[in-house]
């Protein structure tokens, strides 16, 4: 098997079916990866780009799903040889009021959809409270998916309704505070206001 991915192996994945516990949906991870293997052959109906598989977006589904974690690897991988094969489409920063392109991403103190699908957050030190994962994972694949769609039909998620957001203390390995905190003050900052 070569270093980058093909759509032949791509295709030849096999993605064991998770029968309890959270995970993506099967039918549109199966979907996405259809369509990443005819981009790759080279005979998409509808091509996909590095950009696009990078800030997707799945729905979370308690029983037979796929790992979330062998899911976004796989994506990595996917994501490599679209770069590879030149598929890279480059996102446009939203514009402003005043017509410019706005400062978006990691430069201007913000995040992308990729940083909210793979967000490295620490786990709450032992007898730490910290926030409930599946709350501020929901959380997180909204802001992923207002930023993939800002600009479309205006964002389904605003800096306000971040700020306003809640989670539910736990003791049992729920994400640092500090570190969410942190991450949620980059959100913030590249979603627009109500």
């Amino acid at each position: 098997m070569s270093d980058v991915l093909t759509a032949a192996e791509l295709r030849s994945v096999h993605l064991p079916v998770r029968r309890w516990g959270s995970g993506y949906a099967t039918a549109e991870v199966d979907a996405l990866l259809e369509q990443a293997a005819a981009t790759l052959d080279g005979s998409p109906e509808r091509p996909l780009s590095a950009q696009q598989v990078a800030s997707c977006v799945f729905t979370t589904v308690w029983r037979s799903s796929y790992d979330m974690d062998r899911v976004d690897d796989l994506l990595d991988r996917v994501v490599e040889a679209l770069t590879a094969a030149g598929l890279v489409e480059p996102v446009a920063a939203p514009a402003r009021h005043d017509g410019r392109a706005a400062a978006t991403g990691p430069a201007a103190g913000g995040v992308t959809a990729h940083d909210l699908r793979h967000p490295d957050l620490p786990t709450a030190g032992f007898l730490a409270q910290g926030y409930a994962r599946e709350e501020v994972d929901a959380l997180l694949r909204r802001a992923a998916s207002a930023l993939t769609h800002q600009g479309a039909s205006g964002p389904t998620l605003t800096a306000d309704a971040v700020r306003a957001s809640s989670f539910t203390l736990t003791r049992r390995g729920g994400y640092d505070v500090q570190a969410v905190d942190a991450l949620l003050d980059r959100v913030v900052a590249s979603l627009p206001s109500a």
